[in-house]
């Protein structure tokens, strides 16, 4: 990125310089000129459109999406152009424009009360306009570290276009960030690991997400390339983000993949592969590669997708599906300092645009579930929905796990408060079998994630492409139906054909992705065991070790319920859906004599209806009326003692 700053920088100020009165700016006459030029050419696309548009008075000039405008801007040879907004445009290409104000699915996120972290070449410049507050009586980003690590002078032009696309709120809608009223601690890269432990734990505005838009490239500005065995490597900056995220559950750290894609180096696993370095070989960080989206006209679907040359390209060394997700990191324009702006382009463009995305995620589970997600439910439910048919069906070295889709992932979010999808955060013990077992018919894709915040492994010992795996505590998912078992994905290499996908046993990721693309309807088993001895943090020798995980299972008309839990297993309801007067049915004849307690919400979590039963018979039966509230999708959460279940239910 660092050396396209200065001419993109300049034009930048060029603009700037336009738009002020121009006798109290000091302004080669060169460049005076060229601003003559570039009047002429304005006032001739003016009337080109003008002409097309009188010929044409059918024509809608302006097009509006709530948040997103696209407007016509030329006439060349007959053939009509349109401009839309350039980082709105990266927000349309991963569907965060519907999670935003004003957008589809009309939930308004815009990351209020949030903190978030950028680390980066220095600090961002807190003054610029679209980092003030929401009543513009200050500024949202707050400066942690003073000092200037790149070559900018005052601020940082790379740290505040990141800073932008996370969170500028769209003074100039071209440079509209993600979550537009989230705040930001602005940080050099200097003693970063220590900076961050801190900020996650602050009693002030604690972060749960940060942004890392920085690396070792592969060849430094003198020529000097680094050693072979370095790429792909597990190395200690690996390490220790990994240590970071075990001690701190709830936090992700999302880094750039880098921009070395068209850079060759000796000795590499396979040619145009194996570019990733340092810290972007960690396990528990979610890292991100620069897409190159094309978008449907008005609609705003994605055409084609590409992978930008420039992103680096995967896997670690032990074969870990690295980069995990893509994003749009092409032509984004944000804010620089000054007040000023400019597009860029990189990995480090596409991981603010990720961050900035998974905030609003967050603030929206948040207000569903009354907490936020832990860092490994966050991570798989990204890469369980991220959009993978584009190129090859599965996981590969550049795309990961596929294309960020913030639409879908929140309304997977929703549809885990419906019983219509499963997002659950649990804990496997030693020598444990977690099983469940759930229904669901043919048609979508059925298909179930596990993620895990993994201990630190072992650094690499400087072997050249060395396939030690660094996964500790290695948990399987399986899923099995008519004596079928389907396996996971996983990522296969030949030192002549290169890398490709299959599905089996992976004991290299510490994210498992079982996919069934035809599935038939029927009942479904899923079982999460481990290999060797689970290791822990904490505890002595001898204690029962644990590793927490996260799951999600999406398919079509899921009906989710454990083996264990006898209330969910019996429970009816019917009819449903209904007019707002339905029954509730199950077998009470349970070891405990325990009220039975039901309380209904709307799916923005307000409460509609609750009442405590006694439990005087063998199968509980009482009908419920919800008079006088709207039609809609309500959620009736059941509980008699330690047995809980929850029941969506449409009232017509």
């Amino acid at each position: 990125m660092k050396n396209y700053l200065f001419p993109i920088v300049f034009l930048a100020l060029l603009n700037f310089g336009h738009s002020q009165n121009t006798s109290t700016v000091t302004i080669s006459q060169e460049n005076l000129n060229l601003i003559k030029h570039f009047e002429a050419k304005e006032q001739n696309r003016l009337a080109r459109v003008q002409t097309y548009l009188k010929s044409n008075p059918e024509t809608k000039t302006t097009f509006k999406d709530g948040i997103n405008i696209t407007q016509i801007y030329d006439v060349v040879d007959g053939v009509v152009l349109y401009r839309s907004t350039n980082n709105l445009d990266a927000g349309r290409a991963t569907k965060t424009s519907y999670l935003q104000v004003g957008g589809g699915l009309g939930l308004d996120l815009d990351g209020t009360g949030m903190t978030i972290g950028v680390w980066d070449g220095g600090p961002a410049d807190a003054s610029h306009p679209e980092f003030q507050n929401s009543t513009d009586t200050g500024s949202r980003v707050t400066i942690i570290d003073n000092a200037i690590v790149d070559d900018d002078i005052g601020f940082s032009s790379h740290a505040t276009h990141v800073s932008g696309t996370i969170s500028a709120k769209g003074v100039d809608p071209d440079a509209k960030g993600m979550a537009t009223n989230i705040n930001v601690k602005s940080y050099n890269w200097t003693n970063d690991i220590a900076e961050m432990i801190a900020a996650v734990n602050s009693a002030t505005d604690p972060i749960i997400l940060s942004n890392h838009s920085y690396g070792v490239p592969i060849v430094n500005n003198s020529g000097d390339y680094l050693p072979s065995w370095y790429m792909g490597s597990y190395n200690q900056d690996a390490r220790d983000v990994d240590n970071v995220a075990r001690n701190n559950p709830k936090y992700l750290i999302v880094a750039s993949a880098g921009n070395n894609g068209t850079t060759s180096y000796p000795d590499g696993m396979y040619a145009g592969y194996d570019k990733l370095t340092s810290d972007k070989n960690a396990k528990n960080s979610l890292v991100i590669a620069n897409a190159q989206p094309t978008l449907t006209l008005f609609n705003y679907d994605l055409q084609t997708l590409g992978i930008n040359s420039s992103s680096s390209q995967g896997p670690t060394d032990d074969l870990r599906i690295k980069p995990d997700i893509a994003a749009d990191g092409t032509n984004l324009t944000s804010s620089i300092p000054g007040g000023l702006y400019a597009s860029f382009t990189g990995t480090s463009m596409s991981a603010p645009n990720t961050t900035g995305t998974l905030a609003l995620l967050q603030q929206y589970y948040n207000q569903l579930n009354g907490d936020y997600m832990n860092s490994s439910t966050l991570r798989g439910l990204v890469c369980h929905t991220a959009v993978d048919d584009i190129a090859a069906t599965g996981p590969d070295p550049k795309f990961g796990w596929g294309f960020l889709d913030a639409k879908v992932s929140a309304e997977t979010i929703l549809d885990a408060t419906t019983g219509d999808a499963l997002i659950s955060e649990d804990t496997l013990s030693e020598d444990e079998i977690f099983e469940m077992t759930f229904s669901a018919q043919a048609g979508d894709k059925l298909k179930a994630t596990i993620c895990w915040t993994d201990m630190p492994g072992g650094i690499s010992n400087q072997t050249l492409n060395d396939p030690t795996p660094r996964l500790v505590n290695d948990l399987d998912l399986r899923l099995s139906k008519d004596g079928n078992t389907f396996m996971p994905w996983k990522l296969d290499y030949s030192q002549t054909s290169g890398f490709s996908n299959s599905k089996g046993d992976n004991s290299v990721d510490n994210i498992e992705v079982v996919e069934i693309e035809a599935p038939t309807s029927g009942v479904y088993t899923l079982t999460i065991t481990h290999k060797g001895t689970l290791k822990d943090i904490g505890g002595g020798l001898f204690d029962p070790k644990d590793q927490d995980f996260s799951l999600i299972i999406t398919g079509s008309s899921l009906t989710l319920g454990t083996t264990d839990n006898a209330l969910s297993n019996s429970l009816i309801v019917y009819p449903n859906p209904n007019n707002g007067e339905f029954t509730i049915s199950f077998d009470s004849n349970l070891n405990n004599n325990s009220d039975v307690k039901v309380d209904i919400y709307d799916i923005s979590g307000r409460l509609v209806y609750k009442n405590s039963f006694v439990n005087d018979s063998v199968r509980f039966n009482k009908t419920i009326n919800l008079s006088g509230v709207a039609s809609g999708v309500y959620i009736a959460n059941i509980s008699k003692g330690n047995n809980i279940t929850s029941q969506k239910i449409i009232i017509e």
